[in-house]
């Protein structure tokens, strides 16, 4: 009998044992998962080799020209574009990876992988692998709205993104203004079918960042919504999008695009309002002084500085870009993005914008 009441006691404190373990495993894996921004870098753990750490990146990312390896990385490369690159997460949905530090690397071999280009690069002081890792399913970190939400609650925190998916089923709204750039009291969802990001049958999930107002907003007829023009108003936003776009939501394809240079213009296209021209820059540009606006730019701005601007490309790998002509507007809104500064200007004769 002693022997049966010693044996159960001796389970009971093994139970209680195993489930402390597995409540201070559970409460570290919550604690020790690091929310990570699609710039966040390893170098910050540079020398802890051998060790993990657990990134959760948010869905609407951009992939990142800091990359440079396959498989192995070196540490100053863009984890969550390295996540892409490696096929664990995507740009429009985020997701979790774990990654363990190397040290560094004589050599990293570049590739193209899952749409995203790596580079190569010689020896290196630190280096990452990825272990692990999960794509968020579709809307799992998005704000849930309606179809009447708003973006004027953020108003002021200009610069900041919010995830938002709608339902579908929605309704369109007659509160849209502008066209690229919106004014913050619009409905984001009906924005969003103007821009050609979701439909009213499925809905979707979307990703916005806050502006600060501006001079005017252009009104235009897309995807079967009407916006309206409009003056001077107090706050904006605009989409952050991952692919072009065409009116059915499909990846649309650019074959030979123009290869332009470093002084090009779009003035050269005034007129041909509602076509778009994909333009290819080479790496190794200069930032020109010839800029003017934000989203919609005068047509006499340095196409490829706007998009350095437009956060689309950078000087140092150049890229593609995709613009669409667009009427002269009343007014344009300089702003400071990228490292890149715009001015103001009035009443111009031509304008563009890019097709993200």
């Amino acid at each position: 009998m002693k022997n049966n009441m010693k044996m159960k006691q001796i389970l009971h404190g093994l139970l209680a044992s195993i489930l402390l373990l597995i409540i201070q495993l559970t409460t570290y894996g919550q604690q020790g998962i690091i929310q990570g921004s699609w710039t966040t870098q390893a170098d910050t753990y540079r020398g802890r080799n051998g060790e993990r750490f657990t990134f959760q990146f948010p869905p609407g990312g951009t992939i990142s020209g800091r990359l440079w390896g396959t498989n192995l990385y070196t540490d100053d490369g863009s984890i969550a574009t390295a996540a892409v690159h490696a096929g664990y997460i995507t740009a429009a949905d985020g997701g979790t990876v774990t990654i363990e530090i190397k040290p560094g690397a004589a050599s990293y071999q570049g590739s193209v992988q899952h749409g995203v280009t790596s580079k190569d690069y010689g020896t290196f002081s630190g280096s990452f692998i990825i272990i692990s890792g999960k794509k968020n399913a579709p809307g799992s970190n998005a704000i849930q709205a309606d179809w009447n939400t708003r973006a004027d609650n953020y108003r002021g925190r200009t610069g900041e993104r919010f995830t938002f998916h709608f339902p579908g089923g929605g309704v369109i709204s007659s509160r849209v203004w502008g066209t690229g750039l919106y004014t913050d009291d619009c409905s984001i969802a009906s924005a969003a079918v103007h821009q050609g990001l979701i439909t009213v049958q499925n809905g979707g999930t979307v990703t916005i960042e806050i502006q600060p107002g501006a001079a005017s907003y252009t009104g235009s007829t897309k995807n079967g919504v009407t916006s309206k023009d409009y003056g001077a108003f107090y706050g904006s936003f605009v989409f952050i999008t991952n692919a072009f776009k065409t009116q059915t939501n499909q990846t649309k394809i650019y074959i030979n695009p123009i290869k332009g240079t470093w002084q090009m213009q779009a003035d050269i296209y005034r007129g041909k309002n509602g076509q778009q021209f994909a333009i290819e820059f080479p790496p190794g540009g200069i930032i020109s002084s010839r800029l003017w606006g934000t989203d919609l730019y005068t047509d006499d701005s340095n196409i490829a500085t706007a998009a350095v601007h437009a956060g689309l490309i950078s000087t140092e790998f150049g890229g593609v870009v995709v613009i669409e002509i667009k009427p002269g507007a009343s007014s344009y809104e300089g702003s400071n993005r990228y490292g890149v500064s715009s001015g103001k200007w009035g009443a111009f004769s031509g304008s563009f914008i890019f097709v993200k």
